[in-house]
């Protein structure tokens, strides 16, 4: 019987739309597969550390609070956070994050 070959690993891109505006708000388009979401984010105070966003699935009811910034500090209330302790918001949040896009 033959091995079933790995899939490889999917890429994912994440770009600003929008950057935020004077309140605050701002869009940004995470790629998956070939698919595109869109997010609308806003920066929230946090006082437990890190810094703090909500982020709002564009068409969906979802809306989800990210904490980023040092491993321990980071947190999402999406589903893959809660299976995996890591998900695209946070990965998507600290990329732009670390290019200052934000």
């Amino acid at each position: 019987m033959a091995k079933k070959a790995k899939k490889a690993k999917e890429r994912r891109w994440i770009r600003l739309v929008r950057p935020p505006d004077e309140n605050g708000v701002g869009v940004f388009c995470l790629r998956r597969a070939k698919k595109d979401t869109f997010y609308v984010f806003k920066e929230i105070p946090c006082a437990i550390g890190g810094r703090g966003f909500v982020v709002h699935r564009v068409g969906l009811a979802e809306v989800y609070y990210t904490r980023v910034g040092e491993p321990e500090e980071c947190s999402c209330e999406c589903l893959g956070f809660l299976a995996h302790s890591n998900c695209k918001h946070i990965l998507g949040l600290k990329a732009l994050l670390e290019n200052e896009a934000v």
